[in-house]
This record gives structure tokens, C-alpha cells and sequence, in this order.
């Protein structure tokens, strides 16, 4: 008897085993089918919103990153702390990233700039990845390649030339000059897919750029951080999507009244300084309002809005400030656009 159980026991193990084996290899083919590789090969403007966040961290938002897919081309704008973990969750195809362009040198929209070249590169890019930027964009550049020089090296030696070709591993950075705040540069142009880049003010980060993207004859307008200015009306201008900076003026006056009660100077400093260099959630609804912006998404949303009390603060005056669709970004919030022409 106890060697007809011991037979059975030992069954039993060599399949569960199999079956383990079996899921395993499921779950690879899934992961291996998982990539939205169709974004790249339809005739739609994508939108994805991979972290639509602020600097301060919550569990609800990561700092901003946008992910514009069209004609073939992937760009993220902006590539704040962990936002590569997030474009990886969200399937996008990170082996066919085509470029990054940078709005400003805050540690929260280039925290992730190195991760973006290396992880791209992991995942099949064969080519050099273009990093566009504000003048000083050549610095940020060569400070992230230094830091994950040692990495490549491995990866290299370990896998060889083939899979993980050194050429590639080597960003190239592009600076943008733009001349006034109403000029545009056109700074991209590939496939029919058009990216202009333009002044915003975002003193004492200076210069900062907004981006204004193309596509067969859809017009969608990512505003950087900025304080409300008037060119932003003339760049955003018949705009089919307007990704604005939003930050509410009210959650940063009470957070800076509850930190200087509680002797915090140093952060209350910091909350009474914030908002002017930013746009509040109102002023962003202007701007649509003003440029007859179709569609409004709110992004790098800031201080955090973790619920539902704290959503209504953060809208306040919105809806009378503009009449059109408003969209409260979310991390994985996407967007498409059917071609016009």
C-alpha cells in the first residue's frame, strides 16, 4: 500500500510540475504578445498619458511622461521618476522608441531619462535614441550616458555585439533653439508626423519649452510647466487635445498654512513659491477657453489628488472657466484621433 501511495505521490509531483512548466511557458508567449505594436501601424495620433503626476509622490499618479504615437513613431515628452516601469505596464513598444523630448531639466520630468535609453535599448532598438530639449539638453544627456556607462559595458560583454549593439546604447541629444515666445521651431519631422517646439516661462527654469504635435490634420498641444502666458493661446490655437499643467493654487495655500503652524518652514517656503511658475486648473481651462481647444486633459496634476473631496478642490471654477470636454488625467488615460486627412 505505501508503495502504490508512494507511486501516486510521485505522479502527482511530475505533473504539477508539467503543468507548472506549461503555465510558465503560456505566460512567456503572453509577454511576448503583449506590446501595442499596432499604435505604430494604424493611422491614428495616440496619445497615452504613462504618468500624469506631479513631483510629490502618492499612490495615485507618477510624475508626467506622454507617450505620442503616430505614423510609425514613438516619443515620449518628459520622462519623470519610474515612468519607464509604467510605459513597460501599459504594453507600449519601448524597442521602437524613436525619441524624447524634454520640456525642462526639473529632476521630475528627466528622472527616468537614463532608463528611457537603456531599457529601449534592452528591448530591441537598433537605432540611437534622439533627445530633444531646451540649450542644455547636451549636458543632461552626456551626465545620464556617464552614469549607466558601466552598465552598457556588461550588457555588452555579457551578450554579445549582436543583441546588444554598442552603436545603439549612445544617445544623441538635440537642443532646440527657439527665438521668441511666439515663434514655433519646427524640430521633427518624419512620416508625416510634425513636432514643433515653443517657449514657455517657467522662470527660474529657463528656457522651457511646450510642444505642439501633427498629424494628418490633427493638432495636439503638451503645454510643459509654465505660468499662463499669451503665446500659449497662439501655440494651442484650434488645438484637438490640450495637455496642460494644472496645479491647484488652494491645495498649495493650505498645505503651506498647516506646514508653517507645525514650524515646517522650509517646505512651506517651497508651497508658497510653487504656483508662480505653474498654472492653476482655471488657467489652463483659460487658455482652452481662449484657443478654442477642443478637448482638455489636465496632467501633471499637483499636490496630489488621492480622492474624491480632494478632486472637487482641485476642479473648482474649471467648468465655468471652459465649456468644452475635460478629461482629469490619470496615469494610462489614452486618446486617439482619427486622421482628418
Amino acid at each position: 500500500m505505501k508503495s502504490i501511495l508512494r507511486v501516486l505521490a510521485a505522479s502527482l509531483m511530475i505533473f504539477a510540475l508539467l503543468s507548472c512548466e506549461s503555465l510558465m511557458e503560456r505566460n512567456v508567449e503572453k509577454q511576448l504578445n503583449r506590446q501595442k505594436l499596432s499604435l505604430l501601424r494604424d493611422d491614428k495620433l495616440h496619445v497615452i498619458l504613462v504618468g500624469s503626476g506631479g513631483p510629490i509622490n502618492n499612490s495615485e499618479r507618477l510624475p508626467t511622461c506622454t507617450a505620442v504615437l503616430a505614423g510609425g513613431e514613438f516619443l515620449l515628452v518628459d520622462v519623470g521618476p519610474g515612468t519607464l516601469r509604467n510605459a513597460d505596464l501599459l504594453n507600449l513598444p519601448l524597442g521602437s522608441l524613436t525619441g524624447v523630448f524634454v520640456t525642462h531639466f526639473h529632476s521630475d520630468h528627466i528622472g527616468d531619462l537614463g532608463e528611457a535609453n537603456f531599457q529601449s535599448w534592452a528591448a530591441g532598438r537598433q537605432k540611437k535614441l534622439e533627445i530633444y530639449g531646451p540649450k542644455g539638453v547636451e549636458k543632461i544627456v552626456q551626465g545620464f550616458t556617464l552614469a549607466y556607462e558601466a552598465d552598457i559595458e556588461y550588457r555588452i560583454a555579457h551578450h554579445g555585439e549582436s543583441a546588444m549593439p554598442p552603436d545603439a546604447s549612445k544617445p544623441v541629444a538635440k537642443a532646440i533653439p527657439v527665438q521668441t515666445p511666439e515663434s514655433a521651431e519646427l524640430c521633427f519631422d518624419r512620416n508625416g508626423l510634425k513636432v514643433f517646439a515653443f517657449a514657455v516661462d517657467h522662470f527660474p527654469a529657463e528656457p522651457a519649452l511646450g510642444y505642439r504635435f501633427e498629424y494628418k490634420g490633427n493638432k495636439v498641444v503638451i503645454t510643459g510647466d509654465t505660468k499662463k502666458i499669451q503665446s500659449l493661446v497662439l501655440h494651442a490655437r484650434n488645438a484637438d487635445l490640450l495637455v496642460s499643467e494644472a496645479l491647484s493654487f488652494k491645495m498649495t495655500g493650505i498645505a503651506q498654512k498647516i506646514l508653517s503652524e507645525h514650524g515646517r518652514t522650509r517646505p512651506a517656503k517651497i508651497m508658497k513659491d510653487i504656483p508662480d511658475y505653474h498654472m492653476s486648473p482655471v488657467q489652463a481651462a483659460e487658455v482652452a477657453r481662449e484657443a478654442d481647444v477642443k478637448k482638455l486633459v489636465l496632467n501633471h496634476i499637483a499636490p496630489p489628488v488621492t480622492n474624491f473631496l480632494a478632486k472637487r478642490v482641485f476642479m473648482e471654477g474649471v467648468r465655468e472657466a471652459y465649456a468644452g470636454d475635460i478629461v482629469l488625467g490619470e496615469d494610462g488615460t489614452s486618446f486617439e484621433l482619427d486622421p482628418k486627412k
